[in-house]
């Protein structure tokens, strides 16, 4: 599956884990074994980890070239494996708040965090969220919880309004769905997401 992604553009692999850990950790080794120079893997758990099965799987991949995502359902387990372990890490489903995005920050519990628009309560606050990350250095992926063509194009503009050095990755979600919603939406193009430079769009 890399390979196929890659010959689309994509440089940047999330593989979705967060089971029955020997199998994560096999499907990881699997994965980065297919990255060339430049690539970036990400294992994303979705919380589906207990703390001590996520301590087990950083150690397994220390020697691989993967960032972990949210391994753990709180903020507590995640903490203790972010200090257990050299991977990069990233925070999701918790980062959801200022005051725990400033915790975050202050504990160097995280290098990257995945900023969902709704998740945040709306546009304005998810900007305020991303000026914050840009000013202190944290990397984000910039998405949503889910969506079509709309989503997508509040995505795509919140994305590239970020200075390309701090964001980490997007999600065309619109590629997902069958069904399309708006003229003008945001298209991929050899992996990349791109705006309409037409007005409202």
């Amino acid at each position: 599956m890399v390979a196929m992604y890659r010959s689309q553009g994509y440089t940047k692999f999330q593989l979705k884990v967060g089971a029955e850990v020997e199998t994560d950790i096999a499907r990881i080794l699997a994965a980065a074994g297919k990255l060339q120079a430049g690539d970036v893997l990400m294992a994303d758990a979705n919380t589906g980890w207990t703390q001590h099965a996520a301590l087990r799987l950083a150690d397994a991949v220390r020697h691989s070239d993967v960032y972990i995502e949210q391994p753990c359902r709180t903020y507590e387990e995640c903490l203790a494996v972010r200090r257990r372990t050299a991977r990069p890490f990233i925070l999701d489903e918790i980062i959801d708040n200022v005051p725990v995005l400033i915790r975050g920050i202050n504990d160097q519990a995280m290098d990257v965090i995945n900023l969902k628009i709704s998740k945040v309560g709306g546009l304005t606050r998810a900007r305020v969220m991303r000026d914050l990350c840009v000013s202190l250095g944290i990397a984000m992926t910039i998405e949503d919880t889910w969506g079509g063509d709309i989503v997508t194009a509040a995505i795509a503009h919140l994305a590239h309004s970020t200075p390309p050095e701090m964001l980490f990755t997007t999600t065309d979600f619109n590629s997902y769905v069958t069904v399309s919603i708006a003229e003008g939406a945001p298209c991929r193009e050899n992996g990349r997401l791109r705006n309409s430079a037409a007005p409202g769009q």
